[in-house]
C-alpha cells in the first residue's frame, strides 16, 4: 500500500474502533453500575443492548442513504449523532434514581443510532477503493481496529471504575469528535460513491444480487452474527465471574478481559493477510476458527476454573478473530460496487444484532453455567453444519466492481 492508502485505512479504522468501544468499554463496568444506580443485572445488560439494537436496525437504512447521497456525508452525520448521544448520557449522570437511568438509556439509544453509520460504511469504503490482496489486508486491518477497540476498552472501563465510571461518556464524546475531524480532513468523496439510478431500480438490483448469492451468503452473514453473539455474551460472563466469584476488580479485571480480545486482534490481522495472499485458504481458515471455538466450549462442559475459563475465552477469541475476516472478505466480494453498500449494511446489521443480544441472553444463561456452554456448543454446531452444506468452495469469484 502507498502512504496515502495507509492513511485512508487508518482513518477508516477509527470507525469500527469507535463503534466497538461504545459497548466493550462498559462490560467491566456493569457490576459497578448495577450497585451505583440500584438496578438489576438485566437492567445493566440493557445499557449495552439499547445501544446495539438501534445501531443494528439503522445500518441498512444508513447503507441506502450512503449509496444515494454519498458515504462521507452519512459518516460525518453519524459521528455528530454519537457525540450528541454522549452528551445526553453525561448529563444523565448528574441526576438520580429512575430518571437518571431512563435518560441514560435515551442517550445510549441516540449513540446507537449514530454508531450504525460507522463500521459498515468503513467496510464499504474499502470494498470500493481496494481490490484483491489490498482489499483483504485493508478488511483485516478493520478487524484489527475492531479487536483493538475490544482489547483497549475493558482497560479504559476499568480505569474509569477506579475514578468515576461516568467519565466514559466524555471519553466517547472526545473520540467521536476526533474521528469526525480525521474523516473530514483525510477521506474524500468520489462521484462513484453515489448511485444515480432511481430508488425502485436500486432496491430491485440489490435484492436480485442478494437472491442470486443468497444460498451461500446468508449462512456467512448469520455466522458472523453468531460469532459476535458468543464473544460478547461470554465476555459479560467473564466480567461477572472475575469480579463476583474470584473477587478481582479494577485494572486487574480489565487486563483479564483484555487477554482474549488482544488475541482476537492478533488473529484478525493474521487472517486478513492470509486471505489476501491466498484467497483459496478461506475454507481452511473457517474450519480452524470453528474448531478453536468449539473445542474449548466442549471442555468447559466437563471442567472449568478461573485459569481454565481465561484459557477457554482466549481460544474462542482467536477463533472469532480468524473467522470474521473470512466472512468480511466473502461478503464484500459477493456483489458489485453498486449493491455493496446495502449488502454490507445488512451483514453489519446481523453482526451487531449478535452484539446486542449476547450480553442480555448470556446474563440469563450464566445462572446455569453447564447449560450456557451446552447451548453455545449447539449454536456453533448449527453454524458449522450450515456453512459446510452451502459454502461456495468452487464458486468463489472476487468481484472487481
Amino acid at each position: 500500500m502507498t502512504k496515502q492508502e495507509k492513511v485512508i485505512v487508518f482513518m477508516l479504522g477509527l470507525l469500527p474502533f469507535l463503534m466497538v468501544i461504545g459497548n466493550s468499554m462498559f462490560i467491566p463496568l456493569l457490576p459497578t453500575m448495577e450497585v451505583d444506580m440500584g438496578i438489576s443485572t438485566f437492567q445493566s445488560g440493557l445499557i449495552l443492548t439499547v445501544f446495539s439494537i438501534p445501531a443494528a436496525l439503522s445500518i441498512p437504512f444508513v447503507g441506502i442513504l450512503a449509496d444515494r447521497i454519498g458515504r462521507k456525508r452519512v459518516v460525518m452525520t453519524s459521528l455528530i449523532v454519537i457525540a450528541l448521544g454522549s452528551l445526553v448520557c453525561a448529563g444523565a449522570t448528574f441526576l438520580n434514581g429512575e430518571l437518571a437511568y431512563s435518560i441514560l438509556l435515551v442517550g445510549r439509544f441516540v449513540q446507537g443510532l449514530g454508531a450504525g453509520g460507522t463500521a459498515s460504511l468503513a467496510m464499504t469504503f474499502i470494498g470500493d477503493r481496494f481490490y484483491g490482496e489490498k482489499r483483504s489486508v485493508a478488511l483485516g486491518t478493520m478487524e484489527v481496529f475492531n479487536g483493538l477497540g475490544k482489547a483497549i476498552s475493558p482497560i479504559l472501563g476499568a480505569l474509569a471504575a477506579l475514578l468515576i465510571w461516568t467519565s466514559t461518556f466524555w471519553v466517547y464524546f472526545l473520540l467521536a469528535t476526533l474521528a469526525l475531524i480525521g474523516i473530514s480532513k483525510f477521506i474524500h468523496e468520489v462521484e462513484e460513491d453515489k448511485i444515480t439510478v432511481n430508488m425502485t431500480d436500486y432496491i430491485k438490483g440489490v435484492f436480485l444480487a442478494m437472491k442470486k448469492e443468497a444460498w451461500w451468503i446468508t449462512p456467512v452473514m448469520f455466522a458472523g452474527g453468531v460469532a459476535l453473539f458468543l464473544l460478547f455474551g461470554l465476555l459479560v460472563y467473564l466480567s461477572y465471574e472475575v469480579e463476583r466469584v474470584y473477587g478481582m476488580g479494577g485494572i486487574t479485571k480489565g487486563l483479564i478481559i483484555a487477554i482474549p480480545l488482544t488475541v482476537f486482534t492478533m488473529a484478525s490481522f493474521y487472517a486478513g493477510k492470509k486471505v489476501g495472499q491466498e484467497s483459496e485458504k478461506v475454507t481452511s481458515l473457517l474450519v480452524v476458527s470453528l474448531a478453536l471455538c468449539m473445542l474449548p466450549i466442549s471442555f468447559a462442559l466437563i471442567y472449568h476454573s478461573f485459569i481454565a475459563t481465561v484459557i477457554y475465552l482466549t481460544l474462542i477469541g482467536a477463533g472469532v478473530g480468524f473467522f470474521l475476516p473470512c466472512c468480511n472478505f466473502l461478503v464484500t466480494s459477493a456483489v458489485s460496487h453498486h449493491e455493496r453498500g446495502m449488502v454490507v449494511s445488512f451483514y453489519h446489521m446481523i453482526r451487531f444484532l449478535g452484539v446486542a443480544f449476547g450480553p442480555v441472553v448470556y446474563s440469563s444463561w450464566m445462572m446455569n453455567e453447564w447449560g450456557m456452554f451446552l447451548k453455545s456448543f449447539v449454536l456453533l454446531g448449527v453454524v458449522a453444519v450450515w456453512l459446510k452444506g452451502t459454502f461456495p468452495t468452487k464458486r468463489l469469484v472476487l468481484q472487481k466492481g
